[in-house]
């Protein structure tokens, strides 16, 4: 079965490098062609107190929020020009640099924060977590052990602490450390994530507790509900697999992926040829290309005792990739039963 777990690359926080659509207009349009009652206000406070900082800083985190980034820069560059030894506005102009996709000057902003508060573990945890994108692996476990030195129990330092040992091969440390992070931090999310998939092969049924404690923190999340239903699939349980698929299509309709393993699980587990064709009629209607879907919707249809169906869906694996060898045998198979 080619829909194994979903190996995603977790981080703690959005330091995805990402460039935004920038916004032109000072103030959003709205549908109703009146301005957002939030920055009303704040633009209210700032016309009756010019020189106030943290006014310009709250309207910059505004703009921030709803990615209009140049509006962000200059309302927080404002705020630095008024009151220049504060460390909170270049904080926030390190967020601004991440998201323009600038990840030296974002570092050079959080280096000014430290030093005008050598104590700020949020900055180092955010020099951390930047290094560990950029791959700096070394600058990013020395900047992780300054936040130890402020706060020994850290669960975000403990994370990102696995993150490198694992990046570097040192599987054994790398667990320890998520386990430290759980310890610190019974919901941290990514840590339970990377326990799940470090238990997946080996202990299953450990496996499934964290993906469990996992959904618990993010009840909407596809990733940990797809890995559940895998585990209860490949594990003896393919009515809980059900179940997990079923609260994934109730989030998402038209997922594949939990559309394609409630059709396997029908058809392998469960005998129900028809119900697993229609969960495969389904993936393919989403993915027109999804190969898998259309030979083991024809592998229902074969199973059924529906010889022409399954030529046709075998005829079409044939089509999209050639020299498929399990949809050429099902076509053999078929031509045997007709002699």
């Amino acid at each position: 079965m080619k829909n194994k777990f979903l190996l995603t690359i977790l981080l703690v926080v959005a330091l995805a490098l990402v460039s935004c659509k920038q916004k032109d207009s000072r103030i959003p349009d709205s549908g109703s062609g009146k301005t957002d009652t939030e920055l009303s206000t704040i633009n209210e406070s700032i016309n009756k107190n010019a020189n106030n900082p943290t006014l310009y800083i709250q309207r910059a985190e505004y703009y921030l929020k709803n990615e209009q980034l140049n509006n962000a820069l200059a309302d927080i560059n404002k705020a630095i020009g008024l009151k220049p030894d504060n460390p909170r506005p270049y904080f926030t102009l390190s967020s601004i640099f991440v998201l323009m996709g600038k990840p030296q000057q974002a570092l050079d902003v959080l280096n000014k924060v430290i030093s005008l508060d050598a104590a700020n573990k949020d900055a180092y945890l955010k020099k951390a977590k930047l290094y560990l994108v950029m791959k700096d692996y070394e600058k990013c476990a020395e900047t992780v052990q300054k936040v130890f030195d402020l706060d020994p129990r850290n669960a975000d330092a403990f994370y990102l602490k696995g993150v490198v040992l694992d990046e570097n091969g040192e599987t054994a440390k790398a667990i320890a450390s998520f386990r430290q992070t759980v310890q610190s931090d019974p919901n941290h999310y990514d840590a339970l994530m990377h326990l799940g998939y470090a238990n997946t092969d080996t202990k299953p049924l450990m496996a499934i507790d964290y993906f469990n404690s996992a959904l618990k923190v993010n009840p909407t999340s596809l990733e940990t509900m797809y890995n559940l239903g895998m585990l209860y699939q490949e594990n003896g349980h393919p009515e809980k697999a059900l179940e997990i698929y079923g609260s994934m299509l109730k989030l998402n309709p038209t997922n594949k992926l939990a559309l394609y393993n409630s059709g396997y699980v029908n058809l392998v587990y469960m005998q129900k040829y028809s119900v697993g064709a229609d969960f495969f009629s389904k993936a393919i209607a989403s993915d027109s290309t999804y190969t898998e879907a259309w030979y083991n919707r024809g592998y229902c249809y074969e199973l059924a005792g529906d010889p022409a169906k399954a030529r046709i869906d075998y005829e079409k694996v044939l089509k999209l990739k050639t020299n498929d060898i399990k949809a050429a045998q099902g076509l053999n198979r078929l031509d045997k039963a007709r002699r």
